[in-house]
């Protein structure tokens, strides 16, 4: 068992908002984890896996010694990426040149941790190898999956997660505090209106809204995000009906400067700081520094953002399904999408060449590591990107030769052409800017 165990105080954090409801799937979740390898949290989008994934491994950290480590893949496309991610989560390979499944079993060996896979359904094949390597390779880690469709391997234990229950509005709603749809979108709604409380006049329509919604909690807590500025009745009868006529109903309220930002901060994966979407987000155009901190505000007030308070300083982030929302804003505008992802190319090299604030990045860099990961990669070639992680694990050019079963002469040539493609001098620069993007 190599490698120092996971510290516990390194376990994900539970969502800041207000958790409603799910005592059920909570029982059942801890149920099955007590007695599987494997738990696969299922549902459509906007039903509340992550939150609920989180919410579990909060509740079941005492039974795992050796830690709980969280892999968020929302932001990643690459199915080449998955290892790496679950690499950063559980620490560095303890050997070098190892396939990189191999070195994540040999890694976590016989430690009893928990390990939070979340967003799969995009890379389901990745997730199940990543899956089947670690619950073949070792004998204590236990995994928790949020996906909306089932890994499919033997042994996996499904927990369906389906929207909340709303009550009838015409019926009797003498107990409708005890319906966790409504008590949400109070919940949601007294943040945005202080004081809101679910009462005898405004139940029926708090019910009818949340029908509406089909009781997705993406979608109510959006809906509550409107409460100030559009008004209860207004809202109980806007005929949202989907979460994605919801969130088209939210991109519609924001000013254009929050529209603009919003769909520029959809590149950044993960999290991020307010410096971070200024660079990203600004460009001096149609869109200047000042005005994107008015509008990651509004974003906030809206609940298009989560805004969280992290050991190194306030972050921002979009959920999954907003975050691709924003991208398919961002791509039907001519130009935009190469020239933010510019900007966010510019802004990685600018963090890991110059080694600004050193200390203040290095205590950010896991929470950053999602949107490095998402930077563009300055024109490599797949097989490029291969070459550069094994440089960067400190293989010389004929052991990378061997592993990628090519001839030595080749193998130069990719480190020469990566060289130049990224203006570096030397594999040890090479290596710093491979290990800075991790």
């Amino acid at each position: 068992m190599g490698g120092s165990a996971p510290r516990r105080d390194e376990r994900p954090s539970a969502e800041p908002a207000g958790f409603v409801g799910r005592r059920a799937e909570l029982l059942g979740g801890r149920q099955l984890l007590a007695g599987s390898r494997l738990v696969t949290l299922t549902g459509p989008g906007g039903v509340g896996k992550t939150r609920l994934a989180l919410r579990l491994a909060d509740r079941v950290h005492r039974t795992f010694p050796d830690g709980i480590r969280f892999v968020d893949l929302a932001g990643l496309d690459d199915p080449a990426l998955v290892p790496l991610a679950a690499a950063a989560a559980l620490g560095p390979p303890d050997r070098v040149g190892r396939p990189p499944l191999d070195a994540l079993a040999e890694r976590v060996g016989e430690r009893r941790l928990l390990l939070v896979i979340d967003n799969c359904e995009h890379l389901l094949t990745a997730c199940a190898e990543l899956t089947a390597a670690l619950l073949h390779g070792t004998p204590n880690a236990r995994i928790l999956a949020t996906s909306r469709h089932r890994l499919g391997l033997t042994g996996e234990h499904l927990l369906e997660l389906r929207p909340l229950p709303v009550p009838d509005p015409d019926g009797d709603l003498s107990d409708a505090d005890r319906h966790p749809a409504l008590a949400l979108f109070a919940d949601r709604a007294a943040a945005v209106v202080p004081g809101f409380r679910l009462t005898e006049a405004n139940r029926a329509a708090v019910a009818r809204l949340c029908r509406s919604l089909d009781g997705l909690p993406l979608a109510i807590e959006l809906a509550a995000g409107r409460l100030r500025d559009v008004g209860l009745d207004r809202l109980a009868d806007g005929h949202f009906g989907s979460l994605r006529a919801t969130v088209d109903r939210s991109h519609r309220l924001c000013t254009e400067q929050e529209r603009l930002t919003w769909a520029r901060a959809s590149v950044l994966a993960g999290g991020f700081d307010l410096e971070t979407a200024e660079a990203v987000c600004a460009d001096g155009v149609r869109l200047r520094s000042e005005e994107v901190l008015e509008a990651v505000a509004g974003l906030v007030d809206k609940s298009v953002l989560i805004r969280e308070a992290t050991a190194g300083g306030v972050r921002y982030r979009l959920l999954g399904t907003l975050r691709h929302y924003g991208l398919d804003r961002l791509r039907a505008l001519p130009d935009e999408e190469s020239a933010t992802r510019g900007r966010h190319r510019d802004r990685t090299r600018h963090q890991a060449g110059t080694g600004e604030r050193a200390r203040e990045i290095t205590t950010r860099r896991r929470a950053d590591q999602d949107s490095r990961r998402a930077a563009p990669d300055f024109g490599l070639t797949p097989r490029e990107s291969q070459v550069a992680e094994l440089v960067a694990q400190g293989l010389a050019n004929q052991q990378i030769a061997e592993r990628l079963v090519i001839a030595r002469r080749t193998a130069e040539g990719h480190v020469e052409r990566i060289l130049g493609k990224l203006g570096l001098s030397n594999r040890s620069q090479l290596a710093a800017w491979v290990t800075a993007r991790r």
